[in-house]
């Protein structure tokens, strides 16, 4: 019997080992590409997003019914995405998120250092996204910040970051699109899509180029909010509850992602976090969404 228990206790051990060395090896980076409606993104195909759709998504896997089912703005999208509970919270960068981000759980279980994080964004008011309110966690285990202007300065800075310091959980933001559609610019904000949908590529060659992210991350692509369809007032705003603007694009590639597949159960934002609890192996007590690689093993294949 003794024999047993300490087989027993040797076998837990080595289990724990085993997925303590596989997390160590998994990085998390989720792509934000700040207010396109699904319309133009997946749900035009390939016409806005040639490079995700025909060159990536046979990679990856996508989700067909992923949606904002809160404040479709800025502040909330993006702190929902992160702390994996909707976030009713101000949009103009006055509140912090309520509940803890996936880098205060993360850097709490892993006592991991500020740098292993990164909040990277063309939106200041998106500080915010560094640490919440939440008095067990906060600005102790806070995410480094990076601050740039436009899609290709932020993916420059992202290029820098990346190869300098090697964050393990990333947050990136991509604030052209949102920027151009409240211009009420049709044809830039199209051509806005189209850069992202480049420079997602061009993130992806890189992850793919470094030997410290090679084979070892989860690249996940999706947006904060969309924007209002036409029968609610057209693209150049959002904020409402109608299809535009809850409807959002997801995708992911990388480590634990089968090629192929397509997810067509609804999802929504607060799902990230605790998926990327699962992939960085920390727990996320306070999400209430489920974890998004359940159903992806026996998604169909297009």
């Amino acid at each position: 019997m003794r024999n047993k228990i300490l087989l027993r206790n040797l076998l837990a051990l080595f289990l724990l080992a085993v997925v303590s060395i596989a997390a160590f090896g998994q990085n998390v980076v989720v792509l934000v590409i700040d207010g396109a409606r699904y319309s133009e993104t997946f749900g035009a195909k390939a016409a806005y997003m040639p490079d995700i759709w025909t060159t990536l998504r046979p990679k990856g896997t996508i989700w067909t019914d992923f949606r904002n089912d809160s404040i479709t703005k800025t502040d909330p999208g993006h702190s929902t995405i992160e702390t994996g509970i909707w976030q009713n919270i101000d949009n103009s960068g006055l509140d912090r998120p309520h509940q803890p981000t996936f880098f205060e759980y993360f850097r709490k279980a892993s006592l991991a250092d500020e740098q292993s994080t990164a909040v990277i964004v063309g939106k200041k008011k998106l500080d915010i996204l560094t640490y919440s309110t939440d008095p067990e966690y906060g600005k102790e285990y806070r995410s480094a910040f990076y601050l740039d202007s436009s899609d290709m300065s932020v993916f420059t800075r992202v290029k820098n970051v990346l190869i300098q310091k090697h964050p393990r959980l990333v947050l990136i933001n991509f604030p052209s699109v949102d920027i151009i559609g409240h211009k009420n610019d049709w044809n830039g904000y199209l051509s806005a899509i189209k850069t992202a949908d480049s420079l997602v590529q061009a993130l992806w060659n890189l992850i793919q180029s470094d030997s410290f992210y090679r084979n070892s991350t989860t690249l996940f692509v999706t947006n904060d909010h969309g924007r209002h369809d036409d029968e609610h007032g057209g693209f150049s705003n959002h904020g409402c509850s109608c299809e535009g603007c809850r409807h959002i694009m997801l995708f992911a590639i990388g480590r634990n992602i089968p090629a192929g597949g397509v997810v067509t159960a609804k999802h929504t934002q607060c799902d990230i976090a605790p998926t990327a609890g699962v992939l960085l192996s920390f727990p996320t007590p306070k999400t209430i969404g489920m974890n998004l690689l359940l159903d992806i093993s026996n998604s169909p294949k297009y």
